[in-house]
């Protein structure tokens, strides 16, 4: 099932930000697990047919700030997280798994070479792990513009994935 992901950002986004700040995410927090949401649906691929996309979105984000909750409750008790996170995996890929992964690589280099400036700024700083409102504010653009111009690259790599799979 698709989704018109930025009808859909219009109409719940503010009130989804709303519920997560309610539910004690900070403004940042709740814009980025707001944002991470509708990234959700854009990849989506539900196992049965979404009948109230509304509560779909907000059962998402839900999801998402659990989880967020309990990577920053348990990240605290370890001394180096980093580290421990390192080691606790420990899975050597086969060498077609390598092979798929460099040509799916290239592929998504390819396609990131492609999109014009702005967004691919924007999508390389949202990589570094910059909110999108500190992207708005750096680039002199909405927090909202900013999540556009990620969806649409977003979208664009996932299409060139989407191919190399095939």
């Amino acid at each position: 099932m698709a989704f018109d992901v930025q009808d859909l950002f219009r109409r719940h986004g503010q009130e989804l930000k709303r519920f997560l700040r309610r539910r004690g995410a900070t403004a940042d927090t709740a814009a980025d697990l707001m944002q991470e949401t509708f990234l959700k649906l854009l990849t989506a691929t539900p196992a049965a047919p979404v009948d109230n996309v509304q509560a779909y979105i907000f059962r998402t984000a839900n999801n998402l700030s659990i989880d967020l909750a309990r990577r920053q409750r348990l990240m605290p008790l370890v001394d180096n997280s980093d580290d421990v996170l390192s080691r606790l995996v420990d899975e050597a890929p086969s060498p077609e798994r390598v092979l798929l992964s460099r040509q799916e690589l290239a592929a998504l280099q390819a396609a990131l070479n492609q999109i014009p400036r702005r967004p691919r700024e924007v999508f390389l700083a949202r990589l570094d792990g910059k909110t999108f409102a500190e992207i708005g504010r750096n680039m002199g653009v909405s927090p909202q513009t900013a999540f556009s111009h990620m969806l649409k690259v977003m979208m664009h790599l996932k299409a060139a994935l989407d191919r190399v799979r095939e």
